[in-house]
């Protein structure tokens, strides 16, 4: 049997209602071949240019490829297809979006969403179960998708369940939200997300890192609190993750792909063991909500944040902790969480002080390194504009979640970022926001790269 995977391509597969044209890219497991009797389960791919294979310059990709080849080869998961859908950049309409285009948006960008369903479910999908040996019930037909396209598979599969009994949503684009001067929070907050009240029966997968600027955990836990609280079982039929340090990139999805494949399409194992990660200090006043991040490891290498845990407080005069992780401060001083899973069980320590605010002020200054072709403004992270100050120097302040984190490269317009002064790409800034902060950084130079800077926005 052949121990390669193969990845076909079938060039310009037509969407009759978008009126548009794509390749799409298809991943055959080791022995697909030679085993001419065997059939797989399928997983489509959202935004599947990036799927696959090496890089481009100054383009990541999640080499999905080789996440499969590893979790086949050792056993972990049963083999499958892979098919991913290049993505058409939207003009006038965007079909990652089913009901509502962000409001900043929406006066030259529409939905088309639903043209998008219609070519996967009644145009690709049944030239895939024609072509290839597939398993086409819902029960081993799976999406999968990041930002926008996590959304869409959200939409989707809520809309489709006797078709797809598997979602997979990575850093999903369920709230916009945008920096704003004169709000009180300083943001502007718009869901995008729709939910049934009455949710199928389907297997799901959502997940945020916590380096994602205004792509926050909270907004993805608050989703997948009302599933459950439509009658989705934890565990069983959801599963989230919230990953330390990990930001709104292909790179960053890439390192965790093999998790919701070894939840969808294999065994997680037992448990192992357990993890209090998130902030261990917590205000008594300025509303500051505190979520324990509590994650479980299997022996398989599986791990998950709990969504629900059996919590215990040494001191609940001063910490009360509720069953979702949420940290309630009662009085200044420190207690010890307890959580105790099955036989699994572990504490830390957490501090209680008199206030901390809800969000922070972060100004950064930029030095440009040249003058030619100066602008007046620039931008870093999640829309941070950078006004010219003097020659060279740029500056803004902004009004930002604490805790949230921030990984960028700076830009002076649309896909026009910074480099290094031979032109090459420079490494993402990065900056966590857990108390007012100044941050200074050197511009070297300005290149006419095209690559995707992290934490921009919705893919």
């Amino acid at each position: 049997m052949s121990s390669h995977s193969v990845i076909e391509c079938l060039e310009g597969v037509h969407a009759s209602r978008l009126g548009n044209i794509r390749n799409i890219y298809v991943y055959l497991p080791p022995g697909y071949h030679e085993q001419a009797d065997r059939h797989y389960p399928v997983l489509y791919v959202h935004a599947g240019q990036r799927a696959f294979g090496p890089s481009g310059p100054g383009n990541e990709t999640w080499h999905m490829d080789q996440a499969a080849d590893g979790l086949i080869a050792s056993g972990q998961i049963e083999s499958l297809i892979i098919v991913g859908i290049a993505h058409v950049r939207p003009v006038t309409h965007n079909e990652f979006y089913h009901f509502i285009a962000p409001e900043r948006e929406a006066v030259s960008v529409g939905c088309s969403g639903i043209d998008y369903e219609h070519f996967i479910i009644h145009e690709l999908k049944p030239l895939i179960d024609h072509r290839y040996r597939t398993l086409p019930d819902k029960s081993n037909t799976g999406l999968l998708g990041s930002s926008a396209a996590a959304l869409c598979t959200l939409h989707m599969g809520m809309r489709n369940p006797d078709v797809f009994g598997k979602l997979i949503m990575m850093s999903p684009f369920y709230v916009d939200v945008q920096l704003h001067e004169t709000s009180e929070s300083g943001l502007l907050e718009e869901n995008m997300y729709r939910l049934p009240e009455e949710v199928p029966a389907i297997r799901m997968w959502m997940d945020i890192g916590d380096t994602e600027g205004l792509f926050l955990p909270s907004q993805v836990r608050g989703v997948a609190h009302q599933l459950l609280e439509r009658g989705v079982r934890s565990g069983e039929e959801l599963a989230f993750l919230e990953q330390p340090g990990a930001c709104h990139q292909e790179g960053d999805w890439s390192a965790r792909v093999h998790l919701p494949l070894l939840y969808m399409f294999g065994h997680v194992g037992k448990p192992s063991s357990l993890e209090l990660l998130g902030r261990h200090v917590i205000g008594l006043q300025g509303g500051m909500s505190v979520c324990i991040n509590a994650r479980m490891h299997y022996e398989s290498g599986f791990v998950q944040s709990l969504l629900h845990g059996n919590y215990t407080s040494s001191d609940p005069d001063v910490i009360q902790v509720r069953s979702s992780g949420e940290l309630v401060p009662v009085g200044i001083g420190s207690a010890c969480i307890t959580l105790t899973m099955g036989e699994l069980s572990i504490t830390r320590n957490y501090t209680v002080v008199p206030e901390l605010s809800t969000h922070v002020e972060v100004c950064i200054h930029a030095e440009v390194a040249s003058e030619e072709d100066a602008e007046e403004t620039i931008y870093g992270g999640m829309g941070m504009k950078l006004v010219r100050s003097g020659k060279g120097r740029y500056e803004g302040c902004y009004r930002v979640p604490r805790d949230s984190g921030f990984s960028f490269r700076f830009t002076r317009g649309f896909r026009r970022f910074e480099t290094d002064v031979d032109g090459k790409l420079v490494a993402n800034r990065v900056f966590r926001a857990t108390e007012d902060m100044s941050v200074q950084y050197q511009i070297q130079s300005w290149g006419r790269s095209s690559a995707k800077t992290g934490t921009g926005g919705p893919k």
